[in-house]
């Protein structure tokens, strides 16, 4: 299985619009990896994690190819994780061809994707699907299984992170999120040992390093990670990865990999892609 790290910030990226702190000024001279979209991901070539306002950007740098992509989870409805307006695209004044899209999402995301889909007349490309926490589905014709868990962030965009098996192998992608909930914990186990993990790092090691709700920082990170190891359900072979970043964390992306090299874990960039 592949995972492709298509964007890997928070909602205001790195650099930031108007912004002029110390990290904006340090990423944008550094450039490369220290350059951050909204936070993207894409399992193999067909299943899409989250929509964000990058997406039409994701799209032209990476090649998308819009015939393969058939679902798209969607983690909650922030709009640097869920944009509809760009969904109307699908449009076909907008769009030639036959590509068609399969969201799954929670109501608040739901809710929005049915007024553009009314308003544009797109529903025959766009199926939409109801996602509620620990109730599994299927994605890409079968080809993986979800299991959205309960995430600890702004409950009025119905927040999940996901559990998705497929190829014999299993990932979870927890973003946006603070520190999981007894209820996920038992999810997790019953889902099994899971081979890949990403881990939001939202807080890093900046003012917000002691982060326990609404999103995670490296320190709380870690803790998470402590106890996905004493509960089983990951190991020393699971790949650890932390992502979804924002300049109030503080450092670079060259200086969080310097500061973590040697601690297990992989800090995400944009274009990252991992096999496993």
């Amino acid at each position: 299985m592949r995972l492709k790290y298509l964007g890997t910030a928070a909602y205001e990226g790195v650099p930031s619009l108007f912004c002029d702190c110390e990290v904006c000024r340090k990423s944008m001279r550094a450039g490369g990896k220290n350059l951050r979209s909204r936070s993207q991901a894409l399992v193999n070539d067909d299943l899409l994690i989250d929509f964000p306002a990058d997406t039409v950007w994701h799209s032209q740098k990476y090649g998308l190819d819009w015939n393969k992509i058939t679902d798209c989870i969607v983690t909650h409805s922030h709009s640097d994780h869920l944009y509809p307006k760009d969904v109307a695209m699908l449009a076909k004044d907008y769009a030639h061809g036959t590509s068609k899209l399969h969201f799954h999402c929670g109501e608040s995301g739901l809710r929005q994707l049915k007024e553009v889909a009314e308003r544009e007349h797109i529903g025959s490309r766009l199926e939409l699907s109801l996602v509620e926490p620990f109730k599994p589905f299927t994605v890409c014709g079968g080809k993986y299984k979800a299991l959205p868990l309960p995430a600890d962030h702004a409950q009025d965009t119905s927040p999940v992170i996901y559990a998705i098996e497929g190829e014999g192998k299993r990932i979870l992608y927890a973003h946006d999120t603070g520190m999981f909930s007894e209820s996920v914990w038992n999810g997790l186990r019953s889902f099994g040992r899971l081979d890949f993990v990403s881990l939001d790092c939202t807080g890093c090691f900046g003012l917000t390093s002691e982060w326990v709700h609404g999103h995670m920082s490296y320190r709380t990170g870690r803790m998470t990670i402590d106890r996905m190891k004493q509960e089983g359900v990951a190991d020393d072979n699971t790949v650890f990865v932390l992502n979804h970043f924002s300049h109030n964390g503080g450092q670079t992306h060259d200086e969080l990999a310097e500061a973590v090299k040697d601690k297990g874990v992989i800090v995400a960039y944009d274009g990252l892609t991992i096999e496993f």
